[in-house]
């Protein structure tokens, strides 16, 4: 069974991040409102493929953004991130999609770890049938979730192994969409390969359930009338899963209230009762509130269209704060001659709630998906141990608050070979977590040893470390010291 959380995450969808092949820079805007996630919709925009360098580059550039900041990303992958000229809904569309899909998580996933599939199935869009039948959304979360997660040697790789959230279902008053779940899991497991899907993969193609709730939208509902709806519509959805599987988290990417309907006072209050609510039903993963920022003929925004705050940024900044999240605020890193040693200096700032003490720690990046990059090159640090390029820790110099920065100095060692090198680190809570994003440096060995020896006989290489075999012994001997160090300061 999957354990529900006992902590709703508060977050905000943020729009159309790629408007007319344009990046709006609202990063640190929305980084000023705290929240620890976005939610952004991966749309082609303006290009015709998510194979395109153009588009790949204008995501990188968002994303990249949100994440140097400390917020993580909850990306849609919605029927705009294709051009398909198959019929909408169709086998060979599914197909068109899936691969698509494939791409997108291919080249995000070792920054983006949760991605939704498909927006609003359920939605009538203002016709007289769902957008998706339960059987075609069924068919897209089967064929999406066994080609990301275990079909060409994917379910051996841990960096594929990506939260996949079925497509959040629109619901409002009296209409949870429970309905339109449980058809899409009979059709599931009755026609199509979700028991396959679950026999190879361990579980039915869905590791969370999106969900979307507009409920007492009128100016004449109440607080009270919030909790109530959202507690019956949340209920409803459970016990559709539970019938199937053990219970899911739900993800609910979309609650939210227009300030022109209700007014800005009443937004911000129904925004706080909404999230107040899902975590009373102890069912909620996450909650996205809908959205950042106005957009022509809707006023939902926790800003308006001129990008002015309103009462319900307050009211979710509030609610957003993590007890743990970083931020890059700097780094910088030297050209290194071979061999010899030279300081990165890193600088983050504490943007979580729980203070950093003696049990954090900057740790090497070991790759997808526990960090973006893989860290190429020895720390030697001289209050922390290197064992590999991989198991290093540097202590802080300090605790650090709240709202605080700190410089932390990472002494590295050059190879004895000329070239770029990737420097990358994340922050640990030593026994806990990995946190905060990846703090990317690429080091630049140039110039000469100050003992280059007999160049016609170089020192031997060692290919687990990038070096001399004599400067490995001498790394040996420090390695034991260093390893010392750490027994000492882990009793401390």
């Amino acid at each position: 069974m999957i354990a529900l959380p006992l902590l709703v995450v508060a977050g905000l969808d943020v729009g159309h991040v790629v408007d007319g092949g344009v990046v709006p820079d609202h990063a640190a805007t929305v980084d000023a409102v705290g929240v620890g996630w976005v939610r952004i919709n991966m749309r082609l925009d303006a290009w015709s493929s998510v194979d395109d360098p153009a588009w790949l580059a204008a995501y990188d550039q968002v994303i990249d953004a949100y994440l140097a900041r400390g917020i993580e990303i909850d990306a849609l992958i919605n029927d705009e991130a294709i051009a398909s000229t198959q019929p909408h809904g169709s086998d060979a569309w599914i197909g068109d999609y899936v691969a698509a899909a494939v791409k997108i998580v291919d080249h995000f996933k070792n920054r983006v770890r949760v991605y939704e599939i498909i927006n609003e199935p359920n939605d009538f869009a203002g016709g007289t049938s769902a957008r998706f039948t339960p059987s075609q959304f069924a068919k897209i979360l089967q064929d999406t979730y066994l080609a990301v997660k275990h079909d060409g040697g994917h379910d051996a790789d841990r960096c594929w192994q990506v939260e996949l959230i079925s497509g959040p279902l629109f619901s409002f008053d009296g209409t949870p969409g429970d309905s339109y779940l449980d058809q899409t899991y009979a059709a599931g497991t009755s026609t199509l390969a979700w028991d396959y899907t679950h026999q190879v993969t361990g579980t039915y193609p869905l590791d969370g359930v999106g969900y979307h709730m507009y409920v007492a939208q009128g100016l004449a509902s109440t607080n009270a009338d919030v909790r109530t709806q959202m507690l019956a519509n949340l209920d409803a959805i459970d016990m559709v899963v539970r019938t199937y599987e053990p219970a899911k988290p739900i993800w609910v990417t979309e609650y939210g209230w227009e300030a022109s309907v209700v007014g800005n006072d009443i937004q911000a209050q129904r925004l706080t009762a909404g999230f107040d609510a899902m975590v009373e039903s102890a069912k909620v993963s996450h909650a996205f509130y809908f959205d950042f920022q106005d957009f022509p003929g809707a006023t939902y925004g926790v800003y308006d269209e001129a990008l002015q705050p309103r009462p319900s940024a307050t009211a979710l900044s509030l609610l957003a704060p993590l007890p743990l999240r970083a931020a890059i605020k700097n780094v910088v890193a030297p050209v290194i001659a071979p061999g010899q040693l030279g300081d990165v200096i890193v600088t983050l700032e504490n943007h979580g709630t729980l203070p950093w003490t003696s049990e954090f720690r900057l740790a090497p990046g070991t790759g997808c998906p526990d960090s973006a990059v893989l860290n190429t090159v020895m720390w030697e640090p001289t209050d922390g141990y290197a064992t590999s390029p991989t198991d290093a820790r540097v202590f802080l110099p300090s605790d650090v608050q709240y709202g605080q920065t700190v410089d932390i100095h990472v002494p590295v060692r050059a190879p004895l070979e000329a070239g770029e090198y990737m420097f990358a680190a994340r922050m640990v809570q030593e026994g806990v977590t990995l946190f905060g994003p990846t703090i990317q440096a690429t080091i630049t060995v140039a110039g000469t040893p100050s003992d280059p020896g007999d160049p016609a006989n170089p020192p031997a290489m060692d290919a687990s470390c990038g070096c001399g075999t004599a400067h490995r012994t001498d790394l040996g001997i420090a390695f034991a010291l260093l390893a010392l160090r750490k027994r000492r300061r882990a009793r401390r």
